[in-house]
């Protein structure tokens, strides 16, 4: 037996195949039982295609799902509408930025208290009779709407008269509190910001 080297094997073998072209069609498949037995050779099954899960919006006959939307902490706000299946959650949040104001950037929609993203549907949501509540978690420094701000302007309006009598019952509270000197330099503070104001 006589033996050759790693390097000089290798291009005789190479030099081999390539005098030897190979062509097949693109749809070429061997049939494994003219192949006979090989060693290494493992035929796999035929593999089946995994049944696609169903959505809940294309088991319902429902075409539109009923939503609850509401906060826990300030600024408070609820709302109910109907929304058809295949509304997506960002769909739900600019209609509420809409109404409330608020930014979208400062909302978060959970559900059984999971952040839902923005590309998820209504169908993936909701129960078996079509219903579903969104929870809305307002991020810190979100600014008030409109509505609350002309509500609280509303609270605030007061009489542009002051009468003497109520002037004389802030000056007393600002005596007792910080003396006769110190009490007529705030008070006429008072009365200038008051001024300013009308």
């Amino acid at each position: 037996m006589t033996t050759v080297d790693e390097e000089t094997f290798c291009k005789a073998f190479l030099h081999l195949l390539s005098n030897q072209p190979l062509q097949h069609p693109d749809d070429y498949a061997v049939d494994p039982k003219l192949l006979g037995p090989r060693s290494g050779l493992v035929l796999l099954p035929h593999m089946r295609v995994p049944k696609q899960k169903k959505l809940k919006s294309e088991t319902k006959s429902i075409q539109t799902a009923s939503l609850t939307i509401k906060t826990l902490r300030p600024p408070h706000f609820s709302a109910s509408f109907d929304a058809p299946y295949n509304d997506t959650i960002l769909s739900i949040k600019t209609e509420v930025v809409e109404e409330t104001g608020l930014p979208m950037s400062k909302l978060k929609f959970l559900v059984k208290g999971k952040v839902l993203p923005d590309t998820r549907t209504v169908g993936e949501i909701v129960d078996d009779k079509g219903k579903a509540t969104i929870m809305v978690m307002v991020a810190p420094g979100a600014t008030t709407t409109a509505k609350e701000v002309e509500a609280e302007e509303e609270e605030m309006e007061i009489d542009d008269d002051i009468t003497d009598d109520v002037w004389s019952a802030i000056e007393a509270a600002v005596v007792g509190k910080l003396g006769e000197v110190k009490a007529s330099k705030v008070m006429e503070r008072i009365r200038t910001g008051y001024d300013l104001t009308k």
